[in-house]
């Protein structure tokens, strides 16, 4: 039976392993960090098992092999690699900022690569994640989003370059929407309300929000033309955040500058 192997098990690594336990997917998991691997020793059981060394792994048995080191480690890894890799294994790339170029040249085999970059929701199969390859063919990526369906939603990009506004937009997007709520917290907590309190209010708020959406299957618009009536305190409120595409410069702009340092930081890795 062909099976998975992940190859470093820092936070998003271990992400990983915890999402395979609870959809209930083996995995194996190589982890030469001590505490990290005593950490996963003590965790290990039905669907995983944790290894020391490369040489441990029976190679011909790995049908995906997922890389999920330090930027730093990648090029050290992929040499070793040369020596246990199965031909018909296909590579899975986490490591931020390292394109397929990169990867392909220093492993110097012709086995696929494909990028996968997951956000922090993975852990509980609620990512939206980037993929990219080019050399699968389609109907090779509908058994890959299938066969990896479970951490969440799969999209493939149509350019690698893509994965630099996909880094800004999905992996950075849960900080900036906490960051609103947060200063929607604050205006809370300016009225007296308990922190306690009202991080439950706003949180409620937003999750009340989304099931509206959803129940109703309605737009975002949609949403926002049922709540504001006109010259109503609502629509007050949404002409002050519309006055010249303030909102939306800042937004548009905060992600650029996300996107344009993650181009920046890939040339740095490369």
């Amino acid at each position: 039976m062909k099976k998975i192997l992940i190859i470093g098990c820092g936070s998003l690594g271990y992400s990983i392993v915890q999402v395979f336990k609870s959809k209930k997917k083996k995995i194996l998991v190589v982890e030469n960090n001590k505490s990290n691997f005593d950490l996963l020793k003590k965790e290990s059981g039905k669907y995983f098992s944790v290894f020391r060394n490369l040489k441990e792994i029976k190679w011909d048995d790995i049908k995906y092999l997922m890389i999920c080191v330090k930027p730093k480690d990648i090029h050290h890894l992929l040499n070793i690699l040369k020596d246990y890799i199965n031909k018909s294994t296909t590579i899975i790339s986490f490591v931020a900022g390292i394109k397929l170029k990169t990867i392909k040249t220093n492993l110097g085999l012709k086995n696929r690569v494909i990028r996968f970059m997951p956000n922090l929701s993975i852990k509980y199969g609620q990512s939206i994640t980037a993929v990219y390859s080019n050399n699968i063919v389609s109907k090779e990526k509908i058994k890959i989003s299938d066969y990896f369906g479970f951490f969440g939603t799969i999209v493939w990009l149509k350019k690698e370059e893509d994965i630099d506004f996909f880094t800004a937009f999905f992996g950075g997007g849960p900080a900036y929407i906490s960051l609103i709520l947060e200063h929607l917290q604050n205006i809370l907590k300016k009225r007296q309300i308990k922190e306690i309190d009202s991080n439950i209010l706003v949180l409620k708020l937003l999750e009340n929000t989304l099931n509206y959406i959803k129940k109703e299957k309605i737009s975002f618009l949609g949403l926002i033309k049922r709540v504001a009536s006109k010259g109503g305190t609502t629509q007050q409120g949404l002409d002050f955040l519309k006055k010249r595409s303030q909102l939306n410069l800042l937004l548009s702009t905060a992600i650029k500058k996300a996107e344009l340092q993650s181009v920046k930081m890939s040339k740095k890795k490369d």
